[in-house]
């Protein structure tokens, strides 16, 4: 007779087999720890913002908090590659520990206004920036070879699950403390000041050590040549090239919500402003969140190329078709519903296409090309977000046809990517054993 303990030593032995090594372990529960965090300031910020002034705020606040890495990430993948990773990472997280004291000192005492959550949202921004780059390239090294498509889907399993954390550890703040916190709101930023602090702890408990290689020499010629490698690497790999071409587009299509959810809030919900708002957005993301864990601890199974390659394709189908369903959604219960597949379909297809970059990048330059691939994401994302709140602020186009114009406009980019050849042959077979660097 099989026993319990036995199917759960199965079910680790093929879902969470990286989870095994010390190292990696503190680096997932801190990066949990840091992207709830970061997810929570979403929330609340969206929701200040949206009290505080309007729908064109929240996507300014929103675009603030992005757009660094489209400054940042090349440089932050640089760093990664030229210092120790572990102490770029440190570094990252002592700059937010240090923002969000900083914001929640200011709305507590009520000397916050708007343009204050721009600056900061730009302090946020740059140093998640940072963070992502040196992240991304220290968990390769933290796990055997066989293991990194596993330590990567398990890895974006943080970055969705804080999105169900950290929302879902607001609305435990609005329950368990009933009208206190519904009455003072700002007490909601201590929330992000707790989880930073507890991440910056695992962070600096880590031992693993790594960087990468630069070219050596003075001048602005060489930081140029050394900044740019992943960036080369990237346009000139046809493979690689194809892949971040059909991500930026999904992530800019599809993923770029955060500054219509208020607005959703308030248009389809029927959300009063203030509280209300918190409690809407909140259950949206709670709802976006925990379907983005599961999916990405699913996929965290998948053995074969072959399926993983499949799967890219019907989860980008997916991913522009659930975004038209939100749209149509007329309450609260089948709005989460909606937003559940909506990251069930993108957060699959950010695991998969992820963990193919990751199995093609070189070792040497592992911290540029993932700063490049984060800029290029993160850039994408954060415009979008700015041109999606401007819209539904003002013009005549409300959030939910914003949103299904976008799910649309990405069905057309899926079908037009049969005409590349490596994208048809991805999505039949997956990456090739020759283009591998795993």
């Amino acid at each position: 007779m099989v026993t319990l303990g036995q199917v759960g030593q199965a079910l680790g032995s093929r879902f969470l087999p990286a989870l095994k090594f010390r190292d990696y372990r503190q680096l997932w529960y801190a990066t949990m720890c840091s992207q709830g965090a970061a997810w929570a300031l979403i929330v609340a910020r969206g929701a200040l913002a949206k009290t505080e002034g309007s729908d064109m705020w929240v996507g300014l606040v929103t675009f603030s908090a992005m757009i660094p890495s489209v400054l940042m990430s090349p440089v932050a993948g640089f760093l990664a590659d030229r210092f120790d990773r572990r102490a770029v990472l440190a570094c990252a997280y002592t700059v937010n520990l240090s923002h969000n004291i900083l914001l929640a000192i200011l709305v507590i005492t009520g000397s916050i206004e708007v343009w204050h959550l721009v600056v900061l949202s730009l302090l946020n921004g740059s140093a998640r920036a940072t963070q992502m780059p040196s992240a991304q390239a220290l968990l390769a090294n933290m796990v055997p070879h066989e293991r990194l498509f596993n330590a990567v889907a398990l890895y974006q399993a943080t970055q969705q699950g804080s999105r169900f954390t950290g929302p879902m550890l607001i609305l435990l703040m609005l329950w368990i403390t009933g009208p206190f916190i519904a009455e003072n709101q700002d007490w909601i930023f201590i929330l992000p000041v707790a989880l930073y602090a507890t991440g910056l702890v695992l962070v600096l408990s880590i031992h693993t050590r790594s960087r990468g290689v630069v070219e050596s020499g003075k001048g602005a010629s060489v930081v140029v040549r050394n900044v740019s490698a992943g960036l080369n690497y990237m346009y000139h790999n046809r493979l690689v090239l194809s892949i971040v071409l059909l991500v930026v587009a999904h992530c800019g299509m599809t993923m770029s919500f955060e500054s219509l959810f208020p607005a959703i809030s308030t248009e389809k919900l029927g959300m009063e402003p203030g509280a209300g708002i918190l409690t809407g957005f909140g259950y949206l993301m709670v709802a976006y969140g925990g379907a983005g864990l599961l999916m990405s601890m699913s996929l965290a199974g998948v053995q074969t190329d072959h399926t993983r390659g499949r799967l890219l394709l019907w989860l980008g189908v997916s991913s522009g078709v659930t975004p038209v369903a939100l749209a149509l959604t007329p309450n609260l219960p089948i709005a989460m519903l909606a937003v559940a597949g909506m990251v069930a379909s993108a957060s699959g297809f950010m695991t998969i296409s992820q963990g193919m970059v990751q199995s093609i990048a070189p070792g040497a330059i592992r911290g540029r090309m993932m700063g490049v691939y984060s800029w290029h994401i993160q850039g994408f994302m954060a415009s979008f977000n700015l041109i999606n709140g401007t819209l539904a602020a003002v013009t005549m186009f409300t959030a939910p046809l914003i949103l299904a114009a976008g799910g649309i406009g990405f069905l057309w980019v899926m079908g037009a990517s049969f005409v590349r050849v490596p994208l048809r042959s991805l999505y039949a077979s997956g990456v090739p054993a020759s283009a591998r660097t795993f």
